[in-house]
């Protein structure tokens, strides 16, 4: 009897394991899909407040583009972000401009003479290629000139 004791503890702690490894597995599984919608979550709620940002820009375009008649200009259009705004301060000196910042002249002494660099010769452009003549059709018939009297004989 020892033997089928044995054999009966034995499937007992088979099944016992089983049981186990089968909790396990589905806590697993429930714990990776509530990460994956907590991450659905977060994903969809950036989303929404880029849809949200979207939404309120096209609104604003639309809003320009009725307050100028219906016309849909560049003008119109134009993001009025921070180019568009009037700066004053540390921006102003920093902002490069494209010209050269002169040096302000003092009245009471000479400056001294700075001579320019030649300006270079302008290349010129080289002449456009002469248009080709248009190319007529493969089988197009020969033009009739209705005026051409070379084949009539003027001395009948």
């Amino acid at each position: 009897m020892s033997s089928a004791e044995d054999r009966y503890r034995a499937a007992i702690s088979t099944m016992d394991a089983a049981a186990r490894e089968q909790d396990e597995q589905r806590g697993l599984r429930e714990r990776r899909v509530a990460e994956a919608e907590t991450q659905a979550r977060e994903g969809l709620r950036q989303e929404l407040g880029a849809a949200q940002k979207y939404a309120e820009h096209m609104d604003e375009l639309n809003k320009r583009k009725q307050s100028a008649g219906g016309w849909a200009t560049e003008k119109t259009l134009a993001d009025k972000g921070r180019e568009s705004l009037m700066q004053f301060g540390a921006e102003d000196e920093e902002a490069d401009t494209g010209y050269t910042n002169y040096p302000t002249p003092s009245y009471g002494t000479p400056a001294p003479a700075a001579v320019a660099p030649p300006r270079p010769e302008p290349v010129p452009e080289p002449p456009a290629p002469a248009p080709e003549p248009p190319r007529r059709g493969r089988h197009a018939r020969p033009l009739e000139d209705e005026d051409d009297f070379s084949s009539t004989s003027w001395l009948v």
